[in-house]
């Protein structure tokens, strides 16, 4: 059995659980269920302050008065490597979502000249308003996927607004990673605020 690419297989996947949804629509619809409007999740504050990494099961705290500018490291999974990294910069007053991902596509674009904008679309991270971005380019001779999740988010005090980028890059062709798109997507839904 030839199984597709990546790509592939996360189209099926997204496509039978889009059916599976519209299904289950269907089913409450003809059971005369009133459809209860979901509540946006909470907004979770930012502290840029206040900063740890979990490794291996052991906290780091950051000193009080650190803040992270850029987190870049290789991840290990089934043998194959990841590449995952968060960056925070302060966005300046009147800065849209929109205007800012256009300026990380420029960045992004001027590291990788044969970049490729695969989808952008809406999101939500913590419960503000992002947008997702999932792009190809090459490394060398090897392919690359990467996405990444792109928000403004003001502080915990609400005086500074931030720009927050959380991305993966990814070997498409090692068959290992075929699901690793939907944990990233699942391990962003779960953040959490102290």
């Amino acid at each position: 059995m030839i199984r597709g690419n990546i790509y592939d297989r996360l189209s099926q996947r997204r496509e039978a659980a889009e059916a599976l949804a519209r299904q289950q629509a269907e089913e409450a619809r003809i059971a005369g269920q009133a459809t209860l409007e979901v509540a946006p999740p909470p907004q979770l504050p930012m502290d840029a302050e206040q900063n740890a990494l979990r490794i291996a099961g052991l906290n780091l705290l950051m000193p009080q008065g650190f803040a992270f500018r850029d987190i870049e490291t290789t991840l290990e999974f089934a043998g194959c490597n990841v590449q995952f990294s968060a960056r925070r910069r302060p966005a300046p007053e009147g800065l849209e979502i929109n205007n800012a991902v256009e300026l990380f596509i420029k960045k992004l674009r001027e590291r990788h000249a044969e970049l490729t904008l695969v989808r952008q679309a809406e999101a939500l991270l913590a419960g503000h308003p992002a947008i997702s971005l999932d792009y190809q380019f090459n490394a060398g001779q090897e392919r690359r996927h990467g996405r990444a999740v792109c928000m403004i988010i003001a502080s915990a005090d609400g005086n500074k607004r931030q720009w927050l980028n959380v991305s993966t890059v990814i070997n498409p062709d090692q068959s290992q990673l075929a699901d690793w798109l939907i944990a990233f997507d699942a391990m962003l839904a779960g953040v959490t605020a102290q």
